[in-house]
């Protein structure tokens, strides 16, 4: 039987198995961290950084992807922190400036509390979160696609740019892309791109209750595991 070790999130000890990643636990019990690249059940890269958390050791603390970060007895986390808030809001600012074209993306820019955006938008069709490399080798053992090149030439494709024999054409990669979610309105048009903002009513008991799962449909479509609490 795994152990379980005992931790605390935002002032909430939590009980969770040994090997238990914090989002996980975080999320089981109800504390909403935004997260974007995780998919379940298949191993974390932190790519889209989104669900930083402050990890607090002897009185210092360090940012650090909750996805990759691994429960530890008497462990203590802070996943909701003005610090932590600002640099969210960055990162999923940056993200929906790259890919407006996805409700996946905008959904989340919202939750990390994004209100305007300063950078150009770029309506990209990929942001390299690689759901759909980690879905095809880890849950399907085929690795029939994977990152391309270096820098700003990196991208999704096929090994020497053909699709070989063992790609099945199964289409779980593309279940699982972000970017397979469009805005309610369809696909904005080259020059209208904007944040949509059309979910603001469903975050009025989010700021309620800051950090915590309130069982909103933010995130319907990238397989969020939030769930409302259990009083």
């Amino acid at each position: 039987m795994t152990p379980n070790v005992t931790v605390t999130i935002d002032g909430a000890r939590i009980r969770a198995a040994k090997g238990t990643s914090v989002l996980d636990a975080a999320l089981g019990y109800g504390i909403c961290i935004p997260h974007l690249c995780r998919v379940p059940h298949l191993h974390d890269t932190g790519a889209c950084r989104l669900c930083i958390v402050e990890n607090v050791e002897n009185g210092h603390s360090k940012i650090t992807t909750s996805c990759t970060l691994l429960v530890k007895e008497g462990m203590v986390i802070l996943s909701s922190t003005e610090k932590i808030r600002k640099l969210r809001r960055g990162i999923a600012e940056l993200l929906v400036a790259e890919a407006p074209n996805s409700r996946a993306i905008q959904d989340v820019a919202l939750r990390c509390g994004v209100e305007d955006v300063r950078y150009s938008f770029r309506n990209n069709d990929c942001i390299l979160c690689g759901r759909c490399v980690r879905v095809c080798a880890d849950r399907y053992g085929a690795g029939a696609i994977g990152f391309v090149g270096r820098g700003k030439d990196r991208r999704v494709g096929f090994p020497f740019g053909e699709r070989l024999e063992f790609c099945k054409q199964c289409g779980e990669c593309i279940s699982v892309c972000p970017m397979a979610m469009t805005p309610c309105d369809g696909p904005m048009k080259v020059g209208q791109e904007r944040l949509c903002g059309k979910c603001e009513p469903k975050m009025a008991f989010a700021e309620k209750t800051p950090g915590f799962c309130v069982a909103c449909d933010l995130g319907e479509g990238f397989q969020c595991d939030r769930q409302p609490l259990n009083y």
